[in-house]
């Protein structure tokens, strides 16, 4: 039985839930999300032909990583794994309706950063085409020196 008038400190407590509740249930979403995500994204850059095949190894080969860490920590419960088939399935759904990823560099620091083109956004994914066929256009003309 356990004594009523003892004073237990919450932050231990809070902490151990806040452990509990991390590495049970957002840990296999999170790591089930981030696989799928990973393969999505170098299976598009694979299929794109990319020159750089130092990128198209690295993200693989994390993809790769991340499937085996999150097998070897899920299989700590059972509990676990239909939480990791349900970041699976967001990272699937979220993954169908990306059109592109486009590189703009931000107004005041200067750096690209990435931006998503939704499939939803026909304004975004018509204004994309026109660069691509504009840089496509540019890159097949041919250049003469003056």
């Amino acid at each position: 039985m356990i004594d009523p008038t003892l004073n237990v400190p919450w932050l231990p407590v809070f902490l151990f839930d806040l452990k509990r509740i991390f590495f049970l249930d957002i840990w296999p979403l999170a790591v089930g999300f981030v696989t799928i995500f990973c393969y999505q994204i170098y299976g598009r850059i694979g299929s794109m032909g990319s020159r750089n095949k130092l990128l198209v190894f690295l993200v693989s080969s994390t993809a790769s990583m991340t499937t085996l860490f999150g097998w070897a920590t899920i299989i700590r419960s059972a509990q676990m794994i239909p939480l990791y088939g349900c970041g699976v399935g967001f990272a699937s759904v979220l993954t169908s309706q990306i059109y592109g990823v486009t590189l703009p560099k931000h107004r005041f620091l200067r750096i690209p950063l990435p931006k998503v083109i939704w499939r939803s956004d026909h304004a975004a994914i018509l204004q994309f085409q026109r660069s691509m066929a504009e840089a496509l256009a540019a890159k097949s003309s041919p250049k003469t020196s003056s």
